[in-house]
């Protein structure tokens, strides 16, 4: 759903400035937005985008909401300048299903445009009344107070000065927590961490560690992209807020050797990344969590770099169900995931560990290590090595899985298709790379299994290697299958 929001928002935001380039005459007749005053109107199918202008000075810094007053209506926001090109849009980022944009720095002298509009404008289907307020909330001097980790800065929330803003420079893998704590009147503090256009990436409002309080906190929120991050400290209601007080802003980075004890804490790690940890009795585990596109295939190395640590190593899905493990297939004590294939688009974990992992008696330094490409074929088809096994299921809804692998003239290779639940009867079915067939089975293995035995290639080319079950697509068996390619014996090799 979050997916096809921001594919439809995209497209919002294309439609909008091909309306904008197209005419003339696009911006005439707006209304007239003036700092600080707020105005209403109406979205319907009649009329589902109004338009409005304001003239502003280089280096302020406005903020921009648009609040549902009635009906079902799902405000929308943009912002642009003079030959209408987007300089911020907003969808979701107020509270429910409002527009805010938080804070965004004019960038030049001259009239700009405030497109207050419905999600999916003229395609969308919310009606109902807004509300809509323009509001200066700090200039350029304010955009460069730069927060580095550990920095704690006092500062002060009132009704004349409702927001203050910090920045941050953030990698990807920090791990940060800010917390924002009241020193003085009835502050009820209120936090959001933003990119620097005003897109709000996360809010608190009451810290959940800081119980009986009203203080507000940030905590553990891992950066995505390396870049700079907007911190606005605030009270609860925002603009709209009326407590007021002193306040005490703290910005802290995990340190990364403090990352990955728990899953839900698992450190980022990147295709061609090498990080490193220690493994011992108080922490056998280290958690890892990297994103994967199906069909790609990964490398996953573990080396002991100090101690006497035996290290091993497991990859497993979102749900930590494991997938792969290895102990010494590194060389010496190192542990090597070779070749593996990522079955589905998603997040999986490497959970680092040691031999006998939480009853093992090594410990020290290790170096974690991921590599990875996409698939030769994409997603259509999942890459098998010689001597692998892989997992998969046959349905009605997938009755055919289609694996390619590489092989030369002469190899003499075996292929199983074993059936591990349900009724399956297994069907296993081997094409060139023409998709010519050159050989199939049905029941060769026992109980329906499907087994290619001492099969010699042609030639030297890719191959394609199709599980499926009796019949096919009109077939009615399933079940989950495990599909093993075994080199017998090496053809040529000069």
């Amino acid at each position: 759903m979050v997916f096809c929001r921001t594919i439809l928002a995209f497209f919002c935001a294309a439609s909008f400035c091909m309306w904008a380039a197209g005419s003339a005459l696009a911006f005439q007749g707006a209304d007239s937005l003036r700092m600080g005053e707020t105005v209403t109107g109406t979205i319907d199918d009649g009329a589902f985008r109004h338009v409005y202008a304001f003239d502003a000075q280089g280096d302020v810094l406005v903020a921009i909401t648009m609040s549902r007053a009635s009906g079902d209506l799902d405000p929308l926001l943009v912002l642009t300048d003079e030959q209408g090109a987007i300089l911020a849009m907003s969808d979701d980022d107020g509270p429910g299903t409002d527009a805010m944009i938080a804070s965004k720095r004019i960038p030049a002298d001259g009239r700009y445009f405030v497109i207050a509009t419905r999600f999916g404008q003229e395609h969308g289907s919310t009606a109902g009344d807004y509300e809509l307020l323009l509001e200066q909330v700090g200039t350029g001097a304010t955009e460069t107070t730069t927060l580095r980790y550990g920095d704690s800065v006092l500062g002060r929330i009132t009704h004349e000065n409702p927001l203050a803003f910090y920045f941050v420079r953030a990698a990807r893998g920090d791990v940060i927590t800010i917390t924002m704590r009241r020193t003085s009147g009835n502050l009820d503090p209120h936090l959001d961490l933003a990119t620097p256009d005003g897109r709000v990436l996360v809010s608190n409002d009451d810290d959940e560690l800081a119980a009986g309080t009203l203080d507000a906190a940030i905590r553990n929120y891992a950066v995505l992209d390396s870049g700079i991050y907007l911190i606005v400290a605030t009270h609860f209601g925002r603009e709209a807020g009326d407590t007021e007080g002193s306040y005490v802003l703290e910005l802290a980075r995990t340190p990364p050797d403090e990352l990955g004890k728990r899953p839900e804490e698992a450190r980022l790690i990147d295709y061609g990344a090498t990080l490193h940890g220690t493994i011992d009795d108080d922490v056998p585990y280290r958690y890892y969590r990297f994103d994967a596109q199906r069909g790609d295939v990964i490398t996953l190395t573990m080396r002991a770099e100090g101690g006497n640590l035996d290290p091993y190593v497991k990859l497993a899905d979102a749900n930590l169900v494991e997938l792969a493990q290895d102990d010494n297939g590194g060389g010496g004590r190192d542990a090597r995931i070779a070749a593996f294939t990522i079955p589905e688009t998603g997040t999986y974990h490497v959970i680092a560990t040691r031999f006998r992992e939480s009853e093992g008696q090594t410990a020290g330094e290790f170096a974690i290590q991921l590599n990875g490409r996409p698939g030769v074929v994409g997603g259509r088809a999942l890459e098998i090595m010689y001597g692998a096994t892989v997992s998969g299921m046959i349905d009605s809804g997938q009755p055919v899985e289609e694996y390619v692998f590489f092989g030369q003239q002469g190899d003499i290779i075996s292929i199983s298709m074993e059936r591990a639940s349900g009724d399956l009867d297994s069907l296993v079915t081997l094409y060139d790379s023409t998709r010519k067939q050159i050989a199939f089975d049905d029941d060769e293995g026992e109980n329906q299994d499907a087994l290619l035995r001492n099969f010699e290639l042609p030639r030297d080319d890719m191959y394609i290697l199709v599980a499926s079950r009796y019949e096919r697509e009109a077939g009615t068996t399933s079940g989950a299958y495990l599909l093993t390619l075994e080199l017998v014996r090496a053809g040529n090799r000069n």
